[in-house]
């Protein structure tokens, strides 16, 4: 499927909110943005209202365009949703998900266990492949929807914290134990590991805010 020149902005202007290329707090000037990434004013105006919506810009009257802020107040609303929703996930993953996708997230728990700790870049983006596969396997798009947005917000706060993080915050068997409850079709222990996941996240996160 071919993307719009709006759904593209919208892809590369969220990329760099989440990964703090755009720190919290800092202006977007819609100018800058139009020679940075090569799009028009409309694409990049209808991209900044959808991620008004989604929480990461925020429009100041008379003042301009805001990456919002984040704050361990945030951390701890996002906490209290996101625990709620992976769970979930997970339950109805290990209730649903099919052999095709069974397979894709044995690969992926698979590449967390070969990529070592000190490559924290690139197990974020397992991780973020890995929790995005589970919302998929729910095969529920409402839920699919929320996860990746609640996703999207913690993993913002993550990127902030990185260069502050060791190799002993990343927790690799984690996503190994939830992979073994789903793929035993073990419902309420894929809930428990993946619960726990989160709350040791929101643990480590907390150091460094």
């Amino acid at each position: 499927m071919t993307l719009t020149d709006t759904e593209k902005a919208y892809q590369v202007i969220k990329e760099r909110i989440v990964k703090t290329k755009f720190p919290p707090g800092s202006v977007i000037n819609e100018a800058d943005l139009m020679e940075d990434i090569n799009y028009g004013r409309t694409p990049i105006r209808e991209a900044l209202k959808q991620l008004q919506i989604e929480g990461l810009v925020v429009v100041k009257p008379r003042r301009g365009i805001f990456v919002t802020d984040l704050s361990i107040t945030d951390l701890a609303k996002i906490f209290e949703v996101r625990i709620e929703l992976e769970g979930l996930a997970a339950r109805l993953a290990a209730e649903r998900i099919t052999q095709k996708q069974m397979e894709k997230l044995q690969g992926l728990t698979h590449q967390y266990k070969e990529t070592p700790p000190s490559s924290k870049e690139q197990l974020i983006q397992l991780d973020s492949k890995f929790h995005s596969l589970i919302a998929e396997a729910t095969h529920n798009h409402f839920l699919q929807t929320n996860l990746e947005h609640y996703y999207n917000l913690s993993l913002r706060i993550w990127y902030l914290a990185l260069p502050q993080t060791s190799m002993e915050d990343i927790n690799i068997d984690a996503h190994l134990k939830i992979t073994e409850a789903i793929s035993a079709g073990e419902a309420k222990k894929a809930e428990r590991e993946i619960t726990q996941h989160i709350k040791n996240f929101h643990r480590t996160i907390k150091k460094y805010l």
